[in-house]
Order: structure tokens, then sequence, then C-alpha cells
């Protein structure tokens, strides 16, 4: 890949790929990546990821980042029209040196998020994280200072990615009660990303029961779940379904229920599996509310 630290100059000799000028448009905004990544609608991982080459843009997402960073879509896919401004080059290059931290630190990150919820979190070392980043374990350390910071980390990385992927299928759900079932069905171990998903989660319960320093941070993933299924329950209400309900109690009660049958999903448990689960939570919270189509 071209280099463009030093400049719009360094991606003009015709090899430059879309990931090459939107890391420049990054690099070149007053802002730090992650603030370019909330104004874009982006998941920072998600935009580190595309940065890097390894993660294609989608149009959307290729309009907005023109839009905050202030180029035409035009200069963006075919490098043609102006480039954004980049203050100098000394001014590019330290912001490079900082996009880059952030693009290690990203990469440490998913990698630690992914061996620990493969090998589990007392069989990943930090030198097997460094080997897997291709980088030292110095570097490993700088970012992560101990193994519960990274595991601290790798449940924040996968429920902002379950929350994006939510979000996403929120969008085009067109009532309340189809959010519901969009929500169910996020909720299923149906791919390998998902069991990776629900493994840092369930560990992340062990040693915060084994270590209560952990436990504010499990506790704020979940708690932050349990709005999410508390918000549409009393919206629900709000539209005449569920009357005299307790919507807290119905929160709890499906949350519990998603927690207990992915564990049984996980550890391969009796007859459950992602299937069975769908079928059990479609039900959750009858006879108030109907999921079931037909």
């Amino acid at each position: 890949m071209t280099s463009i630290q030093g400049g719009a100059g360094d991606i003009a000799d015709g090899t430059a790929t879309l990931a090459d000028r939107a890391r420049l448009v990054v690099l070149s905004a007053p802002i730090s990546q992650r603030e370019f990544a909330d104004r874009v609608g982006m998941d920072p991982t998600a935009l580190s990821k595309a940065l890097r080459g390894n993660r294609r843009l989608q149009d959307h997402e290729v309009a907005a980042i023109a839009q905050v960073g202030k180029v035409s879509q035009r200069y963006l896919r075919t490098g043609a029209g102006r480039p954004p401004a980049t203050g100098g080059g000394q001014a590019v290059r330290r912001r490079a040196d900082a996009v880059d931290a952030d693009l290690r630190r990203a990469q440490i990150l998913e990698a630690t998020a992914r061996l620990i919820a493969r090998r589990g979190f007392h069989k990943v070392r930090v030198a097997d994280i460094a080997r897997a980043c291709g980088t030292s374990t110095g570097t490993v350390h700088y970012h992560f200072p101990t193994k519960d910071h990274a595991l601290r980390a790798a449940l924040v990385f996968y429920a902002d990615r379950f929350h994006a992927r939510l979000e996403e299928e929120f969008r085009t759900a067109d009532t309340t009660v189809e959010k519901l079932r969009r929500l169910i069905e996020v909720q299923l171990t149906t791919t390998e990303e998902d069991a990776d998903e629900w493994s840092v989660w369930v560990q992340s319960w062990n040693e915060a029961i084994l270590d209560p320093t952990l436990r504010e941070g499990q506790k704020g993933v979940h708690v932050r779940w349990r709005e999410i299924v508390l918000d549409l329950l009393r919206t629900c209400q709000r539209e005449g379904m569920a009357q005299g309900a307790d919507a807290g109690a119905m929160a709890s009660r499906f949350t519990s229920m998603v927690d207990g049958m992915a564990i049984q999903v996980l550890a391969g448990t009796g007859d459950m599996d992602a299937a069975r689960m769908r079928e059990l939570l479609l039900d959750a919270f009858e006879p108030y509310i109907t999921l079931r189509r037909g």
C-alpha cells in the first residue's frame, strides 16, 4: 500500500486505493479517529479495519466520510478532485503517528478478544496476542497493562459490536414488535463470531464472580443490554400492548432466559440449539405480546 503519511502528494501516483484516501481524510481531520468514527456513524473498530483495507466501505459510509472530511465522494473513489487540507506534511505525520497508534490498539484488541473467546482467558498469554498481531509483548502491555485489562476491553469490544449490529437491525424494523423479533435473532449463536461474543460474555461472568474488581464493568454491559429490552417493552405498552404487565420483570425474565439458553448452546447441553432457542424466546412475552407471525 502506498504511504500517505507525507500528505496528498504521496497518494497521487495512481496506486492509492479508496482505503488510502479515506485514511488521509481521517489523518487530515482536526479530530481524533474515534471522534471521526462517531461523526460518520461507524464503530471505531470497523473504521480501523476499513482504513487498513481489511473491510469494504459501504456507500453510505463513503458518503459520510466525505461529508465529515470535507472532500467529495469522487475524490474518495477515484482520487480526482480536491484532496483534504492537510495543514502541511509534518502535521499529517504527527496525525499519522496518532492514527497508527489507534490502528495498532484496535488490531491488538481484536486479536485479544478473539483469542480469549476461542482459547479461554486463562490459556491466553501476552506472547500469544503479540504473535497474532505481529508485534512485541511490550507493545501489548503498553495498551493493556494486565490480562484483566484485556478481558475488560474484550468484553466492551464485543458489546459494542453487538449494539452496532442491533442498531443496524432496528433501523430497518418498522414496528416495535418487529424490533423485538430482531432482538431475538441477534442474540442467537448462529455464527462463529456470535459464539465468540457469548464466550467472552460468559467468561467475564465467571471472572467477576471470583474477582470483585471486574464486576462493575460486567454489570455496566448487562445494564446497557437490559435497558434496550426494557425500553422496547415500555414502548409496546405505550402502543397499547402488555397493559398492566410489569415491564421490568418481563425484561429481567427475558434477559435471564437468553443468558441461560445461550450457555446451553455453547456448552452443547441437552437439545438446546439456536433454532430451539429462537422458538422459546418467541413465546417469552406471552400472553402480553405476541411475536409469532400469523
